[in-house]
């Protein structure tokens, strides 16, 4: 299996910041995306820390095949040993910027949303936390693997509003999710069975406040290059105002042999509900390493100078 990736973020004709974050790591089959909220700059080191610490912890786990009990938090008996290690570094990423905004007065309330893929042979693990989205195009049709964890998402699947209403409403971007305003976090992740040409795209709300899901699946049709791909998608976003800063990744597979297996989900993760295994002997040494408590910034943090286009991590 052949695997093409591609991502571009971009601040927007509106904002002078980007608070968005992104990476690629092929190597591994990672991708991710990120999109922080939270007061001056806040939001702009929520997500790259998140991105950071989930890269970072991944690489460590997978290159030690570490055992699912020694990993961060109790592990999900309906996933894969990679599955594991994804959801671990989640709630890792949620715990340090949760301890940072408590501990530092001017990242209070920050947090960030998050979007995950992992390719691997005979294998896609997707993940989400607030309103990020993974898309998957396969045979023509274009579904959602994600769930927005957003107050007008919850009225529309209780059936107290509709799709039309929930477009219009002032509350549809308030979460009901995020990575850092809690403790612990709920991530939705599902396993699934890749099939022979599947396309990803992961993207922020930048992106889909300005376009529906049937033109994110025209251009994704139309498209055989990953990168040509996320520029027209944010060039769209662009074309429509830019309110906001727009990122997208996409992974593009292709299956040497041509085969087309049965697409389907090997495995439902359960929502995380049960209380972290470190929660009161290792929560102050995870954030030391992460963060300088002295000046309250993550260590491997280097503040942008300027108008940020691309920020990849």
């Amino acid at each position: 299996m052949e695997v093409k990736a591609a991502g571009l973020s971009d601040v927007g004709l509106q904002r002078e910041g980007n608070e968005d974050a992104f990476s690629i790591q092929s190597s591994l089959g990672l991708y991710l995306v990120a999109d922080g909220m939270g007061g001056h700059l806040a939001g702009e080191i929520a997500s790259r820390v998140a991105v950071e610490i989930i890269v970072k912890s991944f690489r460590r786990w997978a290159v030690a095949d570490t055992p699912e009990d020694e990993l961060f938090g109790y592990p999900e008996s309906s996933l894969s040993r990679v599955g594991n290690y994804v959801l671990s570094g989640i709630r890792l990423a949620n715990r340090v910027i949760y301890e940072m905004a408590a501990q530092c007065e001017q990242y209070s309330g920050m947090g960030t949303t998050l979007g995950a893929l992992l390719v691997k042979p005979g294998l896609v693990v997707a993940a989400n936390v607030g309103d990020s989205r993974v898309y998957m195009v396969r045979d023509g049709l274009i579904e959602r693997i994600s769930r927005d964890h957003t107050v007008v998402s919850e009225h529309i699947e209780m059936g107290v509003m509709t799709k039309e209403e929930a477009a219009q409403s002032p509350l549809r971007h308030i979460l009901t999710r995020n990575l850092g305003s809690s403790e612990n976090v709920d991530a939705e992740i599902f396993e699934m069975v890749p099939s022979g040409n599947d396309r990803f795209i992961l993207c922020t709300d930048g992106l889909t406040d300005l376009t529906d899901d049937e033109e994110i699946l025209g251009l994704a049709k139309s498209e055989k290059n990953p990168e040509t791909l996320c520029k027209n998608l944010v060039d769209l976003a662009l074309s429509r105002g830019g309110h906001d800063n727009a990122t997208v990744v996409s992974v593009f597979l292709e299956d040497n042999d041509h085969s087309v297996r049965q697409g389907l989900f090997t495995k439902a993760g359960t929502s995380v509900r049960r209380s972290l295994r470190f929660l009161a002997q290792s929560g102050k040494k995870l954030s030391s390493r992460m963060l300088d408590l002295d000046t309250c910034r993550p260590i491997s943090y280097t503040p942008s100078q300027g108008k940020q286009t691309n920020h990849p991590v």
